[in-house]
């Protein structure tokens, strides 16, 4: 199953809050919407439907135009069959202009996303980049077809009035596309965001909008926020009701990403329809930036921490020395208030006949080696449509996300207990990622930004695992791998092992990834 992002039921109630303001154009705060479409293929082309409707707008046009001229129709078909075929005629010019006129919108926010280049907001407002769009609503479609209706019946019946009141109605509509394109001029944006997140973590991008027009406001501007992420393409909406003459207005959306991966946000679209709604235009503005989702971090279950500490060949089920928060046994001592009843050692206190109990210290200097092997079999045919390779495809993204994911809790428990210098990453998937953090100057957050962005691919063998293994495993540190290869694919890592290398492999707990044998090592997912 593909995951794609979710909004809450506020944010459903403002989308509607929404469109009634579009419709009745009264002025009210600032309204909040996000639409999300999944991006099944992002380099599609448009090529058919561009000269399909090309060839409807110039058949369409030019037939009517040479009916016009010769009235051929009038002599072979009844009158009422000519305007038929006059309404479907200009029906269709009409829908070839309006699917060129999208085409080009959407030209312009491909060409704008290929050419990405990354701007700090910081920069100068002035040298933001923009494009001029334009887009017929259904509104302003119906209206158009009016116009025509009413042209046609002057033309043809002869009547002022029907030409009056056709000039009448093109007047708004021209002034419409006027006033809505005074509207979006000398409108600028910055763009407030975090900069890492987690999956499934809700937060708010603030946006705001600056207009450096001396006179003239901008009222009910709309902008438009184009977010495309690694499996899914989101849309963030912002209504404006008046920007105000030299002044800024602040608004925000709530989004929440359900795909780890870098995340683009850009370009954007400002746009307005004001005062009639029969006309849309505006300003494609390239402002971008960058968001890393690093994977989801649970809680292990308690019964993972005794099997790491004691090793792989101890039995899931077994009681080790370790204390009540998995700790190294010290010494015995005095029962002291405070202390925990299930530390107390019976054997102890009866023989003293007072209350003794077990001290633990933390253990600080074991080194966790953490290993994740992406594997995924580049001959699978995904990118054919078909329900099968769907289904495939899915399970192993699922089984992608989850390895990942396993690894991320098990990093982050260890440098919660031992700290940042006791752990040792190393990734195989598509690249090869390295973080070690014995190694001074090493950041917690570049190891979770090399998790965020890994891939899964197969490039590298058991073969390259295993050397890895003992170039970078010692005998008083423990190893965890965590692959999504199958256990007879991953067993000749510890498969035809010399004598000097026991020590190496006495410490590797090797962990499929498959949802359904990993289940058991959640105690809880956040």
């Amino acid at each position: 199953m593909l995951y794609r992002g979710k909004v809450g039921g506020p944010l459903l109630l403002t989308e509607h809050l929404m469109r009634q303001l579009n419709r009745t154009f009264s002025l009210s705060p600032v309204k909040i919407s996000l639409n999300q479409r999944f991006m099944s293929n992002p380099h599609q082309t448009f090529w058919p439907k561009i000269l399909v409707s090309w060839a409807a707008m110039f058949l369409g046009l030019g037939l009517l135009l040479v009916e016009l001229m010769t009235g051929f129709l009038h002599y072979i078909v009844p009158s009422f069959v000519v305007w038929t075929i006059y309404l479907v005629l200009l029906l269709t010019s009409v829908w070839g202009m309006k699917t060129l006129l999208e085409r080009q919108n959407r030209s312009h926010l491909r060409s704008a996303g290929n050419g990405y280049r990354k701007k700090s907001n910081a920069g100068r407002l002035s040298q933001q980049q923009s494009h001029n769009i334009f887009r017929l609503p259904i509104e302003g479609q119906i209206y158009v077809v009016m116009l025509a209706i009413m042209l046609l019946g002057a033309l043809f019946g002869k009547t002022n009035t029907l030409m009056l009141i056709f000039a009448l109605m093109a007047g708004p509509f021209i002034v419409n596309g006027s006033v809505t394109f005074a509207m979006t001029r000398k409108l600028f944006l910055s763009r407030k965001l975090p900069r890492r997140l987690m999956v499934g973590e809700p937060t708010s991008i603030e946006i705001t909008i600056f207009n450096r027009k001396r006179i003239i406001p901008s009222a009910l501007v709309t902008i438009e926020d184009q977010i495309i992420g690694p499996r899914e393409q989101l849309t963030g909406k912002i209504v404006f009701a008046q920007v105000p003459a030299n002044s800024s207005r602040k608004g925000q959306y709530q989004i929440r990403f359900m795909q780890r991966g870098r995340y683009t946000l850009g370009p954007a679209r400002i746009t307005s329809r004001f005062p009639l709604g029969i006309v849309e235009r505006g300003r494609l503005v390239e402002l971008y930036d960058e968001i890393l989702i690093h994977p989801r971090i649970g809680i292990l279950a308690e019964w993972w921490h005794r099997r790491a500490h004691e090793g792989s060949e101890v039995s899931r089920f077994s009681k080790g020395n370790a204390g009540p928060h998995h700790d190294e046994f010290h010494r015995i001592r005095e029962y002291r208030p405070g202390d925990e009843l299930r530390s107390i050692h019976w054997k102890t206190s009866a023989r003293r006949n007072e209350l003794m109990v077990r001290e633990y210290r933390q253990i600080r200097d074991q080194r966790l080696l953490l290993i994740l092997d992406l594997w995924q079999d580049g001959k699978s045919p995904e990118h054919v449509n078909t329900e099968r390779n769907t289904d495939k495809a899915d399970q192993q993204h699922a089984l992608i996300e989850n390895a990942v994911s396993l690894v991320a809790t098990i990093g982050w428990k260890h440098i919660q207990e031992c700290g940042v210098q006791q752990l040792d990453f190393i990734c195989f998937g598509r690249d090869s990622l390295e973080w070690f953090g014995s190694r001074r100057g090493e950041q917690i957050h570049a190891w979770l930004d090399q998790l965020a962005i890994a891939e899964a691919g197969d490039h590298y063998s058991t073969a390259d695992i295993k050397e890895e293994i003992l170039k970078h495993q010692s005998a008083s540190s423990r190893t965890v791998l965590v692959t999504t290869r199958s256990e007879e694919d991953i067993t000749p890592v510890t498969n035809g092992a010399s004598s000097d290398a026991v020590h190496a492999y006495h410490g590797l707990l090797i962990v499929e990834a498959a949802p359904e044998k990993t289940k058991d090592f959640f105690q809880q997912t956040f």
